[in-house]
């Protein structure tokens, strides 16, 4: 069985300058309820491939994004990870900004589910990709838009 859990992210400038900025934010914070149900993850309930989860716009399988490797933090699961200069890549930072895309939502297998007084209670699940959207559920985490950092160099066509 696959569910759907939604977070808020951020995109931030790329350091590097080879894309059009960096996705960062929590992808779940153990032990928080979801805003829109009674569910919750324990800690260290997920787990990924070693390679990484697929982050996919509104999770539509014909619309990734990027790839990226989760970074546990404490209680967190976060993401940062550059975004490709590719028009999908572009678009998401611009959906970002306008506020079009607030938060990810994750993609999950659950393997292990208690009920802890009327709350499912999520104690293991695989976490294949996560989706770029409109409306997370985990709404604790805030979203930030920041545009790529001025280089000083502007590029023109002629």
């Amino acid at each position: 069985m696959s569910d759907t859990l939604y977070v808020p992210i951020e995109f931030r400038a790329d350091d590097s300058r080879s894309g059009p900025g960096r996705l960062t934010g929590v992808l779940m914070t153990y032990g928080e309820q979801a805003g829109d149900r009674r569910e919750m993850f324990d800690p260290d309930s997920l787990y990924w491939r070693e390679s990484g989860i697929l982050i996919r716009e509104q999770h539509r399988r014909e619309s990734p994004i990027l790839k990226t490797v989760p970074i546990v933090d404490g209680k967190l699961i976060r993401i940062d990870a550059r975004v490709p200069d590719t028009q999908r890549g572009r678009d998401a930072i611009t959906n970002v900004r306008e506020g079009v895309f607030t938060g990810l939502s994750v993609e999950f297998a659950a393997e292990k589910v208690v009920d802890r007084n009327g709350m499912r209670v999520i104690q293991r699940a695989f976490l294949d990709a996560a989706g770029l959207v409109d409306y997370p559920s985990y709404t604790n985490s805030l979203v930030e838009a920041r545009a790529k950092e001025w280089t000083g160099r502007r590029r023109l066509w002629l």
